[in-house]
């Protein structure tokens, strides 16, 4: 699928690209924000039609909860246009991770984490990145799935395992071991939520020796539990630490880290 490719404000010299959105989505959307002309449709019916005619630059932004209807929507949006990217706004904090799954198998381009986030001001500059960075991320997902490792990583994305560093630091991403580590946390506790899984199996499934391998790692990354058990670490928390490395690399900001330590 086509990547967002919308530059970052202050860098247009040409006519404003286009966001496609739902009008109840974002009521309070004006008509052209940071340089970028926004174009509101009343149901998706219409917000399909302006997918269809849209400049090869739009980008549709929806805000979802997973529920299946939106689910089914998605899936018949980016089926009929899929040159047009989707990004998908979740309030992981009023969403489980079996619902942002269902999301992300939609084939949407990205999920922005809207917990804490208040207007189309604050989404709007978060979607920009490169076509390489998101499949780079790909691949990265996709080496974690296989159990693989550096060289599996570098061959998934095209590249000799000894460039993948470069390649990584140019796209503003973290190093390539890192980077791994976190595909591989964010996994295992996605499958942590799932009923009947034991720490162990999650650990073995997840490609760590053990159950130990598996704390030390998530705590890390996204630091201990208050209360020591690593079933009560959450995806949400640490997927929204993955997503403030990755704007500190990007933007050179300060990373908010919410439980690692320094």
């Amino acid at each position: 699928m086509t990547s967002p490719r919308i530059p970052p404000p202050g860098l247009i010299e040409h006519a404003p690209r286009h966001i496609l959105l739902l009008q109840l989505d974002f009521p309070e959307h004006p008509a052209t924000l940071q340089g970028y002309a926004l174009r509101p449709a009343e149901a998706w019916v219409e917000l399909r039609e302006h997918a269809r005619t849209a400049p090869p630059s739009s980008v549709v932004l929806v805000r979802t909860r997973g529920a299946p209807n939106e689910v089914g929507e998605l899936e018949d949006l980016i089926h009929e246009t899929p040159s047009v990217p989707v990004v998908a706004a979740v309030e992981f904090g009023r969403v489980d991770a079996g619902r942002v799954r269902a999301v992300l198998a939609t084939g949407v381009a990205e999920i922005l984490n809207l917990d804490g986030v208040r207007g189309l001001e604050a989404i709007v500059p978060t979607l920009w990145m490169p076509a390489d960075a998101r499949t780079l991320l790909r691949a990265a997902a996709e080496t974690v799935v296989d159990h693989g490792g550096r060289d599996v990583f570098a061959g998934i994305f095209g590249v000799y395992a000894r460039t993948l560093s470069a390649r990584c630091t140019d796209l503003h991403l973290p190093a390539p071991r890192q980077l791994l580590g976190w595909m591989r946390v964010l996994l295992a506790l996605t499958v942590l939520e799932e009923a009947g899984r034991t720490v162990m199996n999650v650990a073995l499934s997840c490609g760590y020796n053990d159950n130990s391998a598996l704390k030390r790692a998530i705590e890390n990354l996204v630091g201990a539990p208050a209360s020591g058990s690593i079933r009560d670490q959450r995806f949400e928390p640490a997927f929204d630490d993955f997503l403030e490395e990755l704007r500190a690399l990007r933007h050179g900001s300060p990373a908010r880290r919410s439980g690692a330590a320094a």
